[in-house]
């Protein structure tokens, strides 16, 4: 299929007719990259797809993957794409497992890898903030702020092979202290689609040194607007750090009880709330397999439980400061962990320049220590290599009820559809963030049709409590978007009234999110 019976194929308002021959636009691109950076064959293409998608998947398919690597090579292509009305779909690592990675929405879309881009551009210890570009990965700033003794600490998701900036940007989590990833940005440089550039807050005054320290201007602050959007492509990213901490406490409360999930998340919710537990809390359910059970299910769940923290559930906490201090917050902790019968709290102690090597695999990632842990004990458990994920997030209550409630759905859609997954919620001052891997053979097209399915489920019955998604697949973004349905759709119709005015040709990463120019919309 040729880059114009794509376009055609995903639009109906007649621009796409003005879409030049796939040759013709590659050549374009060429003469702004050089030919090494327009990925063109099959074998670099492929790795811009969803890595989970199945061998029979026909949607959601880069067409070619384009890398510039400058600013000015990236404001050059959006030229190009707006000109000749080519979609882009933007990303900076392409690590977005479980959400389709690279994989654009629109069939045929060239991919806009950031990957190049990939440089730390400043650190202010004592104003405790970095500026980075797109394909700084955690492991890279990790190393980064090691090699060079610098006293400050950053917060990392469980997989530390992503990009720090394409994280923050889809609202992603870590666990140390600014483990709210997006609430930690301050400061933008952004690339908008007719090629202008743009940079947000004092960063707009270029006689300011407060971009990154102070996240509001003069008028409207509009930074939040570039995140889980596609109104403009984010070249350059501020982020504030935590100071290295003297020392750091991290480990976990277990319980062995299917119903003490409810009095361990009202027991943790103070706990939160008034700072005694820093970071973000995450809460991990495992159910228990007679040892006469058998089939498909059985099996499963006996593996997941050898994969998983121990205990019926775990709630792994962690405290950052001075010693005396923690030491003050880890006694209150234990009063409170004694109120639970049978609630066990195992605690370890480092200080805060630990080393990877030097500390409790398991204890890393709370740490601000990038790791791959988790995926690595997936793939020895399930399906090896071949291990695929589609990631199920909805926000609920922080309730323990609630918490009940949303597990006692997520393994009854598993159940149902003979499957399993990695059941955990990440715990914030007033919700909590489900972290559901539906896990399956990608080599099975079968298996990957079920686990969507069963996504799609659980995406439906968590809409009838008024649960909805932080952030879903590319394939559910309008599913998702029709929760917010207040006043005939008032939000979205306003998010395509920006998308008309700042992209009016609808070429950068159409339907993300949910988002559509106006001639896409239907």
């Amino acid at each position: 299929m040729t880059l114009n019976q794509h376009m055609r194929a995903a639009s109906s308002d007649g621009g796409a007719a003005r879409v030049p021959e796939f040759d013709a636009v590659v050549a374009r691109f060429t003469e702004v990259v050089g030919p090494e950076w327009v990925l063109l064959d099959e074998g670099r293409v492929s790795e811009f797809r969803d890595p989970f998608e199945g061998p029979d998947a026909t949607e959601h398919q880069p067409r070619f993957v384009v890398q510039p690597g400058t600013v000015e090579e990236v404001q050059a292509v959006v030229r190009i794409a707006n000109e000749l009305g080519v979609p882009l779909w933007t990303s900076s690592m392409g690590r977005n497992f479980g959400y389709g990675g690279s994989a654009p929405v629109v069939n045929g879309s060239v991919v806009l890898s950031l990957r190049r881009l990939n440089r730390v551009l400043e650190v202010d210890e004592a104003a405790g903030y970095v500026l980075f570009e797109p394909g700084v990965t955690f492991f890279d700033l990790y190393e980064e702020l090691r090699r060079r003794d610098i006293k400050l600490a950053i917060s990392v998701p469980d997989l530390g092979w992503g990009s720090v900036m394409g994280n923050a940007l889809q609202h992603g989590f870590g666990y140390h202290q600014h483990g709210i990833h997006a609430d930690a940005v301050c400061g933008l440089e952004v690339v908008l689609a007719d090629g202008d550039l743009l940079r947000t807050g004092h960063g707009a005054n270029p006689r300011s040194t407060l971009w990154q320290a102070h996240k509001r201007g003069f008028g409207p602050t509009i930074d939040n607007l570039f995140m889980q959007s596609n109104f403009g492509v984010v070249t350059k990213m501020g982020l504030w750090l935590a100071p290295r901490p003297e020392v750091i406490t991290t480990g976990a409360i277990i319980c062995e009880g299917d119903d003490d999930i409810v009095p361990l998340v009202e027991m943790l919710r103070p706990l939160v709330r008034n700072g005694t537990v820093q970071g973000l809390p995450l809460l991990a359910g495992t159910r228990y397999v007679p040892d006469d059970a058998t089939g498909v299910a059985a099996d499963l769940g006996r593996r997941l439980r050898k994969a998983a923290r121990p205990g019926r559930w775990n709630a792994r906490i962690s405290m950052y400061g001075d010693a005396r201090i923690v030491a003050a917050q880890q006694a209150v902790i234990e009063e409170r962990v004694a109120e639970i019968p049978g609630a066990k709290l195992t605690l370890n102690t480092y200080p805060g320049d630990i080393g990877p090597d030097e500390i409790e695999v398991r204890d890393r990632v709370p740490a601000g220590i990038p790791s791959m842990l988790l995926l690595n004990v997936m793939k020895e458990h399930f399906y090896g290599d071949n291990l695929g994920h589609i990631d199920f997030s909805p926000i609920i209550p922080f309730e323990g009820q609630a918490a009940a409630k949303h597990e006692r759905m997520v393994t009854s859609v598993l159940d149902e559809f003979e499957l399993t997954g990695f059941f955990s919620w990440i715990v914030n001052s007033r919700t909590m963030v489900g972290a559901c891997m539906v896990l399956f053979d990608r080599t099975s097209a079968e298996e990957v049709a079920r686990a969507h399915a069963a996504v799609r489920k659980m995406c439906d019955l968590a809409a009838e409590w008024g649960w909805t998604e932080y952030r879903a697949h590319i394939a559910l973004g309008d599913e998702i978007a029709k929760n917010f349905d207040f006043n005939d759709f008032a939000l979205s119709r306003t998010y395509t009234k920006i998308k008309d005015a700042l992209d009016p040709n609808g070429i950068l990463s159409p339907g993300s999110h949910g988002i559509w120019p106006s001639p896409m919309r239907d």
